[in-house]
Protein backbone atom coordinates (compact mmCIF):
# COMPACT_ATOMS: atom_id res chain seq x y z
CA UNK A 1 0.00 0.00 0.00
CA UNK A 2 2.85 1.96 0.07
CA UNK A 3 2.61 3.36 -3.68
CA UNK A 4 -0.69 4.61 -3.04
CA UNK A 5 -1.73 8.39 -2.60
CA UNK A 6 -4.68 10.44 -2.01
CA UNK A 7 -5.52 14.19 -2.18
CA UNK A 8 -7.89 16.64 -0.95
CA UNK A 9 -8.63 20.29 -0.68
CA UNK A 10 -9.35 22.65 2.00
CA UNK A 11 -10.86 20.87 5.31
CA UNK A 12 -11.67 17.37 5.95
CA UNK A 13 -15.20 16.98 5.95
CA UNK A 14 -17.24 13.56 7.00
CA UNK A 15 -17.89 13.60 3.00
CA UNK A 16 -14.11 13.87 2.14
CA UNK A 17 -13.01 11.15 4.50
CA UNK A 18 -15.45 8.68 3.20
CA UNK A 19 -14.35 9.16 -0.02
CA UNK A 20 -10.97 8.53 0.94
CA UNK A 21 -11.95 5.32 3.21
CA UNK A 22 -13.80 4.08 -0.06
CA UNK A 23 -11.04 4.63 -2.21
CA UNK A 24 -8.09 2.81 -0.21
CA UNK A 25 -9.99 0.01 0.76
CA UNK A 26 -11.14 -0.47 -2.35
CA UNK A 27 -13.45 -3.44 -2.93
CA UNK A 28 -13.32 -4.06 1.48
CA UNK A 29 -15.39 -0.90 1.57
CA UNK A 30 -18.81 -2.22 2.62
CA UNK A 31 -20.73 1.57 2.72
CA UNK A 32 -21.40 4.81 3.67
CA UNK A 33 -23.97 5.20 6.36
CA UNK A 34 -22.97 1.84 7.34
CA UNK A 35 -25.85 0.18 10.55
CA UNK A 36 -24.28 -0.13 13.78
CA UNK A 37 -26.22 -3.05 14.84
CA UNK A 38 -29.29 -4.81 13.77
CA UNK A 39 -32.32 -3.23 14.58
CA UNK A 40 -30.15 -0.08 15.71
CA UNK A 41 -30.95 3.36 13.66
CA UNK A 42 -28.19 4.40 14.06
CA UNK A 43 -25.25 4.33 11.38
CA UNK A 44 -21.36 4.95 10.99
CA UNK A 45 -20.49 7.66 8.89
CA UNK A 46 -19.02 4.48 6.98
CA UNK A 47 -17.34 0.95 7.22
CA UNK A 48 -14.87 -1.48 5.28
CA UNK A 49 -13.36 -4.46 6.29
CA UNK A 50 -9.38 -4.56 7.15
CA UNK A 51 -6.84 -7.10 5.62
CA UNK A 52 -7.53 -9.18 8.77
CA UNK A 53 -11.19 -9.17 8.01
CA UNK A 54 -12.45 -7.50 11.05
CA UNK A 55 -14.80 -4.70 10.72
CA UNK A 56 -13.59 -1.19 10.58
CA UNK A 57 -16.05 1.28 11.83
CA UNK A 58 -14.98 4.92 10.73
CA UNK A 59 -16.93 7.91 12.25
CA UNK A 60 -15.73 12.00 11.07
CA UNK A 61 -16.95 13.97 14.79
CA UNK A 62 -17.89 17.05 14.62
CA UNK A 63 -18.29 20.03 17.40
CA UNK A 64 -21.34 18.76 18.41
CA UNK A 65 -19.66 15.25 19.34
CA UNK A 66 -17.76 17.35 22.00
CA UNK A 67 -20.22 19.73 22.95
CA UNK A 68 -22.80 17.50 23.83
CA UNK A 69 -23.34 15.05 26.87
CA UNK A 70 -25.66 13.46 24.75
CA UNK A 71 -24.11 12.90 21.91
CA UNK A 72 -20.72 11.77 24.12
CA UNK A 73 -23.26 8.92 25.04
CA UNK A 74 -24.65 8.24 21.97
CA UNK A 75 -20.94 7.82 20.75
CA UNK A 76 -19.98 5.36 24.02
CA UNK A 77 -23.05 3.21 23.15
CA UNK A 78 -22.40 3.15 19.05
CA UNK A 79 -18.56 2.10 20.30
CA UNK A 80 -19.68 -0.73 23.20
CA UNK A 81 -21.79 -2.01 20.45
CA UNK A 82 -19.15 -2.25 18.03
CA UNK A 83 -16.38 -3.82 20.59
CA UNK A 84 -19.16 -6.29 21.64
CA UNK A 85 -19.39 -7.36 17.66
CA UNK A 86 -15.87 -7.78 17.43
CA UNK A 87 -15.30 -4.12 15.21
CA UNK A 88 -12.38 -1.53 15.42
CA UNK A 89 -13.87 2.11 15.53
CA UNK A 90 -11.68 4.77 14.34
CA UNK A 91 -13.00 8.23 15.39
CA UNK A 92 -11.60 10.93 13.63
CA UNK A 93 -12.04 14.89 14.75
CA UNK A 94 -12.86 17.76 13.20
CA UNK A 95 -10.02 19.28 14.67
CA UNK A 96 -7.77 16.69 12.88
CA UNK A 97 -7.01 16.80 9.50
CA UNK A 98 -6.11 13.49 7.25
CA UNK A 99 -2.85 13.66 6.32
CA UNK A 100 0.19 10.88 5.69
CA UNK A 101 0.61 10.86 9.97
CA UNK A 102 -2.70 10.48 10.82
CA UNK A 103 -3.57 8.10 7.66
CA UNK A 104 -0.85 5.99 9.82
CA UNK A 105 -2.58 6.64 13.35
CA UNK A 106 -5.78 5.65 12.81
CA UNK A 107 -6.20 3.38 9.98
CA UNK A 108 -2.74 1.65 9.95
CA UNK A 109 -2.30 3.10 6.29
CA UNK A 110 0.74 3.34 4.51
CA UNK A 111 -0.16 5.78 2.42
CA UNK A 112 1.08 9.18 1.05
CA UNK A 113 -2.21 12.13 1.37
CA UNK A 114 -1.47 15.46 -0.22
CA UNK A 115 -3.28 18.32 1.17
CA UNK A 116 -3.21 22.08 1.89
CA UNK A 117 -5.11 22.14 5.59
CA UNK A 118 -3.56 22.14 8.83
CA UNK A 119 -4.75 20.62 11.87
CA UNK A 120 -6.39 22.51 14.84
CA UNK A 121 -9.07 24.72 14.96
CA UNK A 122 -8.21 27.02 12.27
CA UNK A 123 -11.71 28.41 10.73
CA UNK A 124 -13.38 26.58 13.70
CA UNK A 125 -14.77 29.39 16.60
CA UNK A 126 -15.81 26.19 18.86
CA UNK A 127 -13.21 25.81 20.87
CA UNK A 128 -12.31 23.70 23.84
CA UNK A 129 -13.65 26.38 25.95
CA UNK A 130 -17.09 25.61 24.48
CA UNK A 131 -17.09 21.91 25.31
CA UNK A 132 -19.15 19.77 28.15
CA UNK A 133 -17.26 18.50 30.80
CA UNK A 134 -16.89 14.92 29.12
CA UNK A 135 -16.22 17.11 25.91
CA UNK A 136 -13.20 18.31 27.57
CA UNK A 137 -12.57 14.70 28.86
CA UNK A 138 -12.54 13.49 25.36
CA UNK A 139 -10.28 16.17 23.57
CA UNK A 140 -7.66 15.54 26.30
CA UNK A 141 -7.63 11.79 25.31
CA UNK A 142 -7.28 12.20 21.82
CA UNK A 143 -5.07 14.99 21.89
CA UNK A 144 -3.05 12.84 24.11
CA UNK A 145 -3.29 9.82 21.20
CA UNK A 146 -1.86 11.77 18.39
CA UNK A 147 1.44 11.92 17.05
CA UNK A 148 3.43 14.64 18.31
CA UNK A 149 3.94 16.32 15.36
CA UNK A 150 -0.31 16.87 14.95
CA UNK A 151 -0.74 17.44 17.94
CA UNK A 152 2.02 20.03 18.36
CA UNK A 153 -0.14 21.97 15.40
CA UNK A 154 -3.41 21.21 16.88
CA UNK A 155 -1.71 23.30 20.39
CA UNK A 156 0.16 25.77 18.06
CA UNK A 157 -3.57 26.60 16.37
CA UNK A 158 -4.90 27.00 20.33
CA UNK A 159 -2.17 29.30 21.01
CA UNK A 160 -2.93 31.28 17.66
CA UNK A 161 -7.09 31.70 18.73
CA UNK A 162 -5.97 32.41 22.00
CA UNK A 163 -4.14 35.37 21.10
CA UNK A 164 -7.15 36.62 18.82
CA UNK A 165 -10.32 35.82 21.08
CA UNK A 166 -8.40 34.98 24.07
CA UNK A 167 -7.50 32.72 26.46
CA UNK A 168 -10.80 31.79 28.37
CA UNK A 169 -12.64 31.92 25.29
CA UNK A 170 -10.48 29.16 23.40
CA UNK A 171 -9.70 26.89 26.52
CA UNK A 172 -11.35 25.73 29.55
CA UNK A 173 -9.20 27.16 33.17
CA UNK A 174 -7.78 23.34 33.50
CA UNK A 175 -6.11 23.25 30.12
CA UNK A 176 -4.57 27.01 29.95
CA UNK A 177 -1.22 25.40 30.50
CA UNK A 178 -1.20 24.32 27.15
CA UNK A 179 -0.47 27.64 26.12
CA UNK A 180 2.21 27.98 28.23
CA UNK A 181 4.13 24.96 27.61
CA UNK A 182 7.30 25.46 24.82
Amino acid sequence: MGERSVRYEKYLTEAKLVQIVQEISGSNFEKAQAPVSGGSRSRWDCAFRAIDGRRVCVEFDGNDHYQSSLAIKADREKDRAAAAQGHRVVRVPYWVQLTTATATHYFGWDITVEQNYAHGFIDSKIFPASFCEMGIERFRTELDSLPISVRDDVVRSLRDRSSRYGDAYVLPTSMLHLLADA
